[in-house]
């Protein structure tokens, strides 16, 4: 078992808003993400129902959760929030937080 952790988040769109949209404002959260301090890794990931989810790894929980407290001074953050159908929740009440208790690759 490592320290690491594995952080999601559903996103529902806002009407209107088109995947396009979503994908750009995720390249420029990105940018943003690629600099914090713990992040190893990020996928967007869409169901066949047109659902969207952010899968985000990180070092360790105190990593996940300094992002977490930091997100709302981030102009990118908030552009790529700013798209998500939030019904005036805080964005950070999708999210949640799983240790890794092991990792397998191909083999």
């Amino acid at each position: 078992m490592s320290d690491a952790i594995v952080e999601t988040a559903t996103i529902r769109l806002k009407p209107g808003v088109t995947e396009q949209q979503l994908v750009a404002a995720s390249d420029s959260f990105q940018r943003f993400l690629a600099g914090v301090n713990g992040f190893l890794r990020r996928e967007l990931l869409k169901d066949r129902n047109g659902e969207y989810a952010d899968l985000v790894h990180w070092r360790d929980q105190a990593s996940a959760e300094a992002m977490t407290a930091t997100a709302g001074t981030s102009s990118e953050c908030m552009a790529y929030f700013a798209l998500m159908d939030l019904d005036g929740v805080d964005p950070a009440e999708g999210v949640r937080h799983y240790a890794s208790l092991a990792a397998y690759g191909a083999t």
